[in-house]
C-alpha cells in the first residue's frame, strides 16, 4: 500500500507542478494582449502574430491546468444533490461515472490526440489563420501531454474514490 501512495502522490506532484507552471503563461499572454491593443488603437499598426501567441498561450494555459483542477477538486459542478450527499455517496457517482463514461473515453480520443500531434510534427505543420503561417506543431502537442496528465489525475482521483467507498470518508 506505501508504494500505491508513493506513486499517487508522485502522479499528484507532476500534475500539480505541470498546472501551476502553465498558470505562468499568464504573464506572456497579458503582454501580446496589451502590446497588441496599444498598437493597433495607439498605432493603427495591429500585429499579424497577436492573435495565434495569444490562442496558443491560452489553450495551453487552460489545458495544462486541468489536472490540476481535477485533483484540488476546484472544477465547476452544477448539481442538486452532489453536494448534500455523504462522501461515500459522492464517491460513488464518481467512480461509476469514471468507470462507465471517462475511461472509455479517453481509450477513444487520447490515440486520436497523439496521431493528431504526430501528423502535425510528421508534415511540420503551420497555422493557415493567420499571415503569419506559424509553426502550430508544438501547440498540438500540448493536447495529448495535457489530457495523459488528467488522465493520470482521474486514475488517481478514481483510487480514492474506491478508497473513500470502502472507508467512507475523504482520503
Amino acid at each position: 500500500m506505501a508504494i500505491i501512495r508513493r506513486i499517487l502522490h508522485g502522479i499528484d506532484f507532476v500534475c500539480i507542478w505541470a498546472g501551476k507552471l502553465s498558470a505562468f503563461l499568464v504573464i506572456p499572454l497579458i503582454l501580446a494582449v496589451v502590446y497588441e491593443v496599444v498598437s493597433r488603437y495607439g498605432f493603427d499598426a495591429p500585429t499579424i502574430w497577436a492573435f495565434e501567441i495569444e490562442r496558443m498561450l491560452g489553450g495551453t494555459m487552460f489545458v495544462m491546468g486541468l489536472a490540476w483542477v481535477l485533483l484540488m477538486r476546484a472544477h465547476v459542478r452544477v448539481d442538486l444533490f452532489y453536494q448534500r450527499w455523504s462522501p461515500r455517496g459522492q464517491a460513488i457517482l464518481d467512480a461509476v461515472l469514471t468507470l462507465l463514461i471517462v475511461f472509455p473515453l479517453w481509450a477513444v480520443v487520447l490515440p486520436d490526440m497523439a496521431e493528431f500531434a504526430i501528423k502535425s510534427w510528421a508534415i511540420h505543420e503551420q497555422s493557415s489563420d493567420s499571415a503569419w503561417r506559424n509553426i502550430i506543431y508544438p501547440f498540438k502537442t500540448v493536447m495529448p501531454v495535457a489530457f495523459t496528465l488528467l488522465l493520470l489525475a482521474l486514475v488517481t482521483t478514481f483510487i480514492r474514490d474506491i478508497e473513500t467507498i470502502i472507508r467512507g470518508k475523504r482520503c
